[in-house]
């Protein structure tokens, strides 16, 4: 039953796509090996695309070559699966996602166009890093998910635990789930005000209601109820968590082939029991067990108190595990024989006669469990159709969680029931979300499978001898020799002369080079990457020809609107004036089939498809709408942020355009990776890591730019910084008293200002650290601090912080509707947002209390932030006699000398914090104090001449004055290189954990957690390395283990690394220790060294130490 191929199918394709009601959009998520592609190909067989014995073998939806060789999926894809049961068709557009956490961003795209999602978790490993991630995605994008409990046939075959302890093992797993799903509730219900509260309960109870109504439909008047005293509660937030009694939970084997939901078995079990199949779907799991007092089989609370195995155990797992030891221990043919009648599946001759016995079990228990229908019933059941799209998230796509919904205008706001109604007709507008853009070869495009009509030929095909024109040529010289013949009255035919024979050898060598030249074009053009939106019809219906408004990511409507009346339409000429708005035409639309595309005439609202004609439009992610009232779509979350970049060059420079070329069609095929050009002239990906970056230089090479290309070392970013002065040594010996040694102290100001006194003025400032806590907050809350520092008003009202002043709830109200008033003037933004840059500055103003000391007012001395005004370095003004407005207040005029230089030594600020002096890497956790800043005095006193010396100064003189002086005021500080880190978390056995433990060791990284798996011999363990030093890490670590040992990465935070990178011995006990001169290598040098030599920057080490002069031969003699 596939859709989209066959005779039989394709007619089936538009009565299922007319009806969104039964429509699912699901993706498959989890982490990296846990099943994902082999529960895809279970479910992929049983729509017929590929052999029921090849599913999860196959592979079938990694088609690039890069998946295969690796075994990991890098793109997610999409196939869409016919699922037939008595209620009525159903068409199912399931996309595979990759599990790598270098892919990460991949599931984000998949994720925005689905409406549910299916987590696989191995039952043996566990809840993973990248299970978290995945289960955090599906919860902020609100789609309903469904679990998958994977690879059971592990517990059973490779930890050969009992059936209990294989149940309790089971049930630990799934409590760890829905602890994760607890704390992701319990997360989002402390951010939401009460009204958005209030609407997800009622939302919440109408879901619960509707289940009770189905339960109650399905049951008759009569049904007997046994367990009603046994204690069984209903919760209204059920709908949050994963029970296998409420049929959202699938125990699978993927790989084997079979998966049974408890439904499954309580169909299976209610007739030879006799017992109710309700009373079953609440007892199957669960801590209930069977009991025959009395002659009556009746079901009991408190198996485990009692030491009775519960039902779970004795109906299903000891059936399970009767079948694996029959096949795959015991290999007793007759026995195999004997189970197959049992189960009522006939085993075909070929596979009885086989000795492959996995082969036998994967047709025995496909037979008996088979997986395909239990997850597409699961999905049908559970997760929501393409027609239900709760408000909640329709608000959430169309506006961010920073800005108000009703702050959008009155046309954009009318969108939000085409959402929800899914509408289809006419009238509908038309609104599709592209997630993203992925190339295939022209000759894998349906319509150019066969004739290739569409090729017209290029420069060599112009002007060429036809096979008609030489069989017409052929015919009039075979015509003029009759002739001749005839007029002569001889039989002797005529020859032709030597300039009619060397003609037509001429032509005939020119018809095959024509010919050659034609099919080589011919070739080149079916070989060329065409680009295809991955998309999904929100709205409306798209059919192909029908030209679309392309809204950027800036698009705003109300700017839009505002050029126009209500009956008044825009033409493509004023749509020019839009930089945000591209009109394009809809070439093509196909349904993805995996491996394979079917055209389609139109797309209907509910369904996920792929658009050709838009690669001119589009770079990574986009909206289409039939109406300029759409806003975009808010932007996707990326699970992953790109830290690894290299500078790539072709090796000829002639070909440095098709690099050029193939740079810009990489940028549109990933969405993950950042391409840029750089000062220096080079050209640079950003990846998210190794193996991301493998795949591009491989894709960019290969299919993109076609040329060869030389990378450089990847490129790591570091961060500078300041430090308190130590009070130890490296020997941790107390620098004071005879341990300092007086040839090396140093005489600089203990504080390290930094005061110059010339013809511009008189300017004094210092560098220092700011507290760890306010940095960390800077950083945690960047889009906060971009707000703040763009809220500059001419409001009249001051942004004090709620926390200060008197107490009080009026107090409170009234300077939150203040700072509410002076925002709104620059961004219209929520109360959300208007709550969170109040809590904000009272948790900066928390973390500066705590400090204590000099840092007591600071929050009303904050500047400016950096850099680019978001960053985690402050500016603070301690000027006497210049008292501007901090970044929290009203923007005002000053009649100071000094203002109107205040925008130039803000911008000189943000230069030194962009590029610091250690290897202009940007700096982090610095504050500098600006104590005194005053102009030189006028050199003419007349009153007509009073401001000649301040206009005289140029706003860049201030610019270079500014920078030059904060980078020497952080040069007389205690400067440290910042690293980048990743949070590495491995899974090893127990055999090779010292070998693993020898690797990070030598990489400069450390252990921060290891915990070996219970019912397992594995360890997951979590360490922290340096991202410069990850290079090659994943190879070397498998070779020391043997291939036991599995890395992932993932960018973590920042850590400054403890080494000086200017230390000499300092004190006494390190010239004892180590000498004059230190030949050691210093860590944190090498690194800035690394940077600076790339960078073109002065590098201060020696290439020629102790040389001696060598002696010629002349002189031995």
């Amino acid at each position: 039953m596939v859709v989209g191929s066959g005779g039989g199918s394709a007619q089936r394709v538009p009565r299922l796509m007319g009806n969104p009601a039964n429509i699912r959009n699901l993706c498959i998520m989890a982490h990296v090996d846990h099943g994902k592609t082999s529960l895809a190909d279970a479910l992929v067989a049983s729509n017929g695309l590929i052999n029921q014995r090849q599913a999860g073998r196959i592979r079938y939806m990694d088609s690039h070559k890069e998946e295969i060789e690796r075994g990991i999926t890098m793109k997610s894809s999409c196939v869409s699966l016919a699922y037939s049961r008595p209620d009525g068709d159903y068409l199912v557009n399931l996309i595979d996602s990759p599990g790598h956490v270098d892919f990460s961003s991949e599931v984000s795209t998949a994720v925005r166009l689905c409406d549910g999602a299916i987590i696989v978790v191995d039952v043996v490993e566990g809840v993973c890093a990248q299970t978290k991630v995945v289960l955090r995605q599906a919860w902020l994008e609100d789609i309903r998910p469904v679990l998958v409990l994977n690879k059971i046939d592990r517990l059973v075959l490779e930890t050969k635990l009992s059936p209990l302890d294989c149940y309790y093992h089971i049930a630990q797993v799934l409590e760890q789930v829905n602890a994760y799903m607890g704390e992701l509730y319990n997360t989002t219900l402390l951010g939401k005000s009460s009204t958005e509260m209030e609407r997800q309960k009622t939302e919440r109870e109408r879901r619960a209601s509707e289940r009770e109504r189905k339960v109650s439909e399905s049951m008759t008047s009569d049904t007997p109820i046994n367990f009603a005293d046994w204690g069984i509660e209903t919760t209204d937030d059920s709908d949050l968590y994963f029970s296998p009694e409420l049929g959202n939970v699938v125990f699978a084997s993927a790989y084997d082939g079979w998966g049974f939901s408890i439904h499954h078995f309580a169909n299976l079990l209610s007739a030879k029991l006799g017992m109710n199949k309700e009373v079953l779907n609440k007892t199957l799991w669960g801590d209930y067990y069977i009991t025959s007092k009395g002659g009556e089989k009746r079901i009991m609370s408190g198996a485990r108190d009692k030491r009775k195995n519960p039902l779970f155990v004795t109906l299903i797992l000891e059936n399970l595990y009767k079948v694996y030891n029959t096949v795959m221990v015991q290999k007793d043919k007759k026995e195999v024989e004997k189970l197959s009648d049992v189960l009522g599946v006939k085993i075909p001759m070929t596979v009885s006669k086989s000795t492959d016995h996995r082969n036998k079990l994967n047709f025995l228990m496909n037979g008996w469990l088979p997986l395909a229908p239990a997850v597409l019933e699961m999905a049908v059941d559970h997760l929501p159709s393409a027609s239900d799209i709760s408000e909640e998230r329709a608000m959430k796509l169309m506006c961010s969680a920073t800005h108000r919904f009703d702050s959008l205008p009155q046309q954009t706001q009318e969108l939000k029931q085409a959402f929800i109604s899914c509408s289809r007709n006419e009238t509908a507008p038309i609104i599709v979300y592209v997630s993203k853009m992925f190339g295939v070869q022209r000759k894998n495009l349906p319509q150019d499978q066969s004739g290739r009509a569409a090729f017209t030929g290029g420069g060599g095909g112009q002007g060429m001898v036809t096979e008609e024109d030489l069989l017409a040529r052929r015919e009039e010289i075979r015509r003029r020799r009759e002739t001749t013949s005839c007029h002569d009255g001889s039989a002797t035919e005529l020859s032709l002369s030597e300039d009619e024979v060397a003609e037509m050898k001429r032509k005939h060598e020119q018809l095959l080079e024509d010919k050659r030249k034609a099919e080589e074009e011919r070739q080149k053009w079916l070989e060329e990457e065409v680009f295809i939106a991955f998309a999904r019809v929100f709205s409306g219906t798209l059919t192909v020809g029908q030209k679309v408004y392309v809204l950027g990511p800036k698009h705003d409507p109300s700017t839009v609107l505002s050029h126009l009346s209500e009956d008044k339409e825009i033409d493509e000429e004023e749509i020019k004036n839009f930089k945000h708005i591209h009109t394009c035409e809809v070439n093509g639309l196909y349904l993805m089939l995996g491996r394979e595309l079917e055209q389609l005439e139109c797309a209907p609202a509910g369904l996920v498809v792929g658009i050709t004609g838009l690669e001119g439009c589009v770079i990574k992610s986009a909206t289409l709408s039939s109406t300029l009232a759409m806003p975009a779509f808010t932007e996707l979350t990326l699970g992953a942020t790109p830290i690894l970049r290299v500078a790539v060059e072709t090796h000829d420079p002639r070909d440095l355009p098709k690099l050029r070329a193939g740079l810009k069609l990489l940028n549109q095929a990933d969405p993950c990776v950042q391409v840029a050009l750089q000062s220096s002239g080079e050209y640079v990906i950003v990846t998210a890591g190794e193996i991301h970056l493998q795949r591009c230089v491989d894709d960019l090479q290969e299919r993109y730019a076609g040329v060869p290309i030389k990378t450089s070392d990847p490129i790591v970013p570091f961060r500078e910084t300041i430090i308190p002065r130590p009070t130890v040594d490296r020997l941790n010996e107390a620098i004071e008293g005879e341990n300092v040694n007086v040839r090396k102290t140093d005489n600089n100001d203990p504080l390290g200002a930094v005061e110059v006194n010339g013809r511009l003025g008189k300017l004094t400032v210092r560098a220092v650290p700011l507290p760890s806590s306010v940095t960390l907050l800077l950083q945690q809350h960047e889009d906060m601090v971009s707000l703040v520092g763009g809220t500059g008003t001419t409001d009249s009202t001051d942004l004090q912080d709620p926390a200060s002043g008197k107490e009080g709830e009026k107090e409170d109200t009234l300077q939150m509707q203040d700072l509410a008033k002076a925002l709104e003037n620059r961004q219209k933004l929520n109360r959300e947002a208007v709550t969170a840059i109040a809590q904000l500055k009272s948790s900066l103003d928390k973390a500066f209390q705590e400090a204590g000391g000099e840092w007591k007012n600071a929050i009303n001395e904050i500047w400016s932030f950096g850099p680019d005004g978001r960053g985690p370095n402050i500016l603070l003004n301690r000027i006497p006699a210049y008292t501007r407005h901090s970044v929290w207040e009203k923007a005002t005029t000053s009649d100071s000398p000094l203002a109107p230089y205040d925008t130039s030594f803000v911008t000189g600020f943000q230069m030194a914090t962009k590029a610091g002096p250690l290897c202009e890497e940007p700096m982090m956790g610095v504050c500098f104090v600006v104590e005194d800043w005053s102009l030189a005095p006028a050199t003419n006193t007349g009153p007509s001449e009073e401001n000649t010396r301040t206009v005289n100064i140029s706003s860049g003189q201030i610019i270079s004055l500014s920078k030059d002086n904060l980078r020497k005021a952080f040069e007389q500080q205690c400067q440290r290189l910042v690293c980048a880190m990743y949070s590495c978390v491995i899974s090893v056995t127990s055999e090779v954990v010292g070998k693993m433990y020898s690797v990070i060791g030598k990489r400069q990284g450390r252990v921060v957690d290891g915990d070996i798996t219970e019912g397992s011999t594995s360890w997951n363990v979590t360490a922290y390395l340096p991202v410069v030093e990850s290079m090659n890490f994943a190879n070397e670590l498998r070779k020391s283990t043997s291939g036991e040992a599995m890395p992932q990465l993932v960018f973590s935070h920042w850590e400054v690394l403890d080494i000086d990178p200017f230390w000499e011995p300092q004190t006494t006990e390190e010239l004892t220790h180590w000498g004059e001169k230190f030949d050691s290598a210093n860590v944190a040098r090498k690194y800035i060294n690394a940077v600076r030599k790339r960078k073109g920057l002065a590098i201060d080490e020696k290439i020629v130490e102790f040389a001696e002069k060598q002696r010629t031969l002349s002189k031995n003699k």
